[in-house]
């Protein structure tokens, strides 16, 4: 449903600069505003059109002070240009008095919403049909609900018990939903020191694509462990973590069409539990936690709102929400060597830093190298996170920073949050000149870059047979206000049967301290199974290195 370019001229720039002095004096506030009145729920309500927007951006300052007019920005940026969702007038007004002009890519969201569920229909029923061929690594031919997500995790526990173990993350979301995943290696049950790679999906509720690339990647490798020596090789060497929904609540209003474009989790109140129904309200439809701005790197700072209704609101304080506490647990708890976020909508491959003013990583090389390797099959652009527009506070500026694990963002599609489901096979298996590689091939890498040993670090050494270790290391993550919140790392292996251990790690010092030119060490510990502490020693090993650690006090009193 594309249609010719709009083009709207400036209007009084006198209007336009007291507009954006006001809004840009505001953006480093840590106070939360006052929420104002749900425009877009009045949009919906009064039939305004819901259209994308494609706004000039000539310059990076333009991107900045778009950033502050709280509009719900699309994850597609270039360099000239931001896209966004305008909720009828009330939004088109206000780019007019900040003096951007657009073009308009979707007219009419509401009934693109309508066309894709039509597109839907008619693509699933041609696969029963068998007119086409469900070529998916699940069989699917529809966008899943929650319940699916839930049963299906359930079911592949049950049909590879070897090789599938479920879990639970550590909190309920706040409408009291259980959040589930898996892991998948071979012999999953037993403990061990392989290296860890993270895929999630659905920070964001409306990119559905964002879950079903995570969970059509889980059936890929289970169907095809044995068969692929690729996939038989990263399952032998390494545990891959799978969270195909984070957002439970905020999903399962989009996927049911209670209101399709939430984006956000069902915070309504800060500090307060939603009662039943309350999220799905239309007078609350703007509320809500962006959970891709609640960890604790950098919270609060460029590209995050203090706006309760923003698109972006950060949330009244960093991991403020059970939702991106999961994420952090689960990260803590493991060593995650390379993570893997999905989201929608662009073709992007994103790295750090999120915000233009960090600098460069100190593993800036291996990072773009990666990056690069990946958009090359998927057909992406790799590029800084910043250069889609300034972020704070996600998933990737806390995990890389707090570990060291590479992290990435995909940014997946074009001009649409959850387009028409035969999208997401193209988007899978590559189409056009990546056709065969695809997202498929691009998480092949991203795997395998999680069991390189020149892309993290490796302790080996000997011990007695049963002991649990336990690498441990306690610091302070610092918010953009400068303060200082506390982070644990506490991962465990159990020492095999012969006696000698090797335990794949992220680096002991995190890459803030490299920049500063200093080292931290992990606490390693030989334990009892009860717990008892036999020994303790610090160990300090630097990416792509391996130390030795030899436990002779333990396995003398164990």
């Amino acid at each position: 449903m594309s249609h010719p370019a709009r083009w709207h001229r400036l209007i009084p720039l006198a209007i336009a600069a007291v507009l954006a002095v006001g809004a840009a004096s505001g953006a480093g506030s840590q106070v939360q505003a006052a929420a104002p009145p749900d425009h877009k729920a009045q949009a919906y309500a009064n039939a305004e059109l819901i259209q994308l927007l494609r706004v000039s951006t000539p310059t990076a300052a333009d991107k900045k002070r778009l950033n502050t007019l709280d509009l719900d920005l699309a994850e597609s940026a270039g360099k000239n240009f931001v896209d966004l969702v305008a909720y009828g007038n009330h939004d088109r007004q206000l780019l007019q008095l900040a003096g951007f002009r657009w073009t308009v890519i979707e007219d009419d969201l509401v009934g693109a919403d309508k066309a894709r569920e039509a597109a839907d229909a008619a693509y699933a029923k041609a696969v029963k049909n068998k007119a086409i061929k469900a070529t998916l690594p699940s069989g699917r031919t529809a966008y899943r609900q929650l319940a699916d997500y839930n049963n299906e995790l359930a079911a592949l526990a049950t049909q590879y018990p070897t090789k599938v173990k479920q879990f639970t993350l550590k909190n309920t979301s706040l409408e009291g939903r259980t959040i589930r995943g898996i892991e998948v290696s071979h012999d999953v049950n037993t403990s061990n020191g392989k290296p860890v790679f993270l895929m999630v999906g659905l920070h964001h509720a409306r990119e559905w694509p964002s879950g079903e690339l995570t969970m059509e990647f889980a059936y890929d490798l289970l169907k095809n462990d044995g068969v692929d020596a690729r996939i038989t090789n990263i399952l032998e060497k390494s545990r891959v973590i799978f969270v195909p929904v984070v957002n439970p609540d905020g999903f399962n209003l989009s996927r049911t069409l209670g209101y399709e474009m939430k984006r956000k989790n069902c915070r309504v109140t800060d500090g307060q539990i939603p009662t039943s129904g309350q999220c799905a309200q239309s007078a609350n439809q703007s509320k809500g936690t962006d959970l891709n701005r609640n960890y604790s790197g950098f919270w609060g700072g460029p590209g995050a709102s203090s706006s309760l209704t923003s698109e972006t609101y950060r949330g009244a304080s960093a991991f403020s929400e059970p939702e991106s506490r999961n994420i952090q647990a689960l990260v803590s708890a493991n060593q995650v060597t390379t993570l893997i976020t999905n989201h929608t909508y662009s073709n992007l491959v994103l790295r750090e830093p999120g915000y233009a003013g960090a600098g460069n990583t100190p593993d800036e090389a291996i990072y773009k190298s990666l990056g690069d390797q990946m958009a090359a099959q998927n057909g992406y652009t790799s590029q800084f996170s910043y250069e889609l527009y300034d972020t704070t506070g996600t998933t990737e500026d806390w995990s890389y920073y707090a570990t060291g694990g590479l992290g990435f963002t995909f940014e997946h599609g074009a001009n649409s949050f959850h387009p028409a489901f035969s999208n997401v096979v193209n988007y899978y298996y590559g189409s056009g000149s990546t056709a065969g590689k695809g997202n498929r091939a691009a998480f092949l890498l991203a795997a395998e870059s999680a069991i390189n040993p020149a892309r993290h670090s490796i302790i080996t050494g000997t011990g007695p047979a049963g002991a649990v270790l336990r690498l441990k290391k306690s610091f302070s993550t610092k918010t953009w206000n400068g303060t200082s919140l506390p982070d644990v790392l506490d991962t465990t292996m159990v020492v095999p049967a012969g006696g000698t251990y090797t335990w794949h790690t992220n680096p002991s010092t995190r890459p803030s301290v490299v920049q500063q030119g200093g080292t931290e060490a992990w606490t390693l510990t030989c334990e009892r199974p009860t717990g008892q502490v036999l020994e303790t020693r610090q160990v300090t090993v630097a990416r792509g290195a391996s130390v030795t650690a030899n436990l002779a006090t333990c396995a003398a009193v164990f």
